[in-house]
């Protein structure tokens, strides 16, 4: 019981120092306002400027000739062309897996077949029995009738 006491002495006490002690106020930070800036205007260059601007570059001598530049459109072309052949060559492997899945299925097939006609016997050797043990039974007068 005696803790008990300690615990709601020292609750009053927390409740007590916290209402009238004062904390000094946090200053507020002071944000710099920089100010307008005027947004410099952007026209197209004179044509003075852009001659003076120009450097001429001397060739050198024995240096290699400029290599010749494609065009945007040189570049698309030859990548159109180089789509239609991978296109092409995509056709033509889909060909060959097509006719090798035939010859694989044609192949199954026939084993099959093979493998049907060894376990039954041809329709000739099929009525052939039904003659021989028509012939070698009791002739059907002297079999009995349930």
């Amino acid at each position: 019981m005696d803790s008990f006491w300690a615990i709601i002495l020292f609750v009053i006490f927390a409740i007590i120092s916290d209402r009238t002690g004062k904390k000094k106020p946090v200053p507020k930070r002071r944000v710099p306002n920089p100010g307008r800036r005027p947004v410099p205007d952007i026209s197209a260059p004179d044509a003075d400027r852009v001659e003076r601007a120009k450097l001429e570059i001397p060739e050198l001598k024995g240096a290699p000739s400029l290599p010749e530049l494609e065009t945007v459109s040189q570049v698309q072309a030859e990548a159109e062309i180089i789509a239609q052949q991978e296109k092409y060559q995509e056709m033509l492997r889909e060909k060959r897996r097509r006719e090798q899945r035939r010859a694989e299925e044609a192949q199954q097939r026939k084993a099959d077949k093979e493998a049907a006609a060894a376990v039954m016997p041809g329709l000739n050797e099929i009525q052939q029995a039904i003659v021989w043990s028509e012939i070698l039974a009791k002739p059907r007068a002297y079999r009995r009738i349930r």
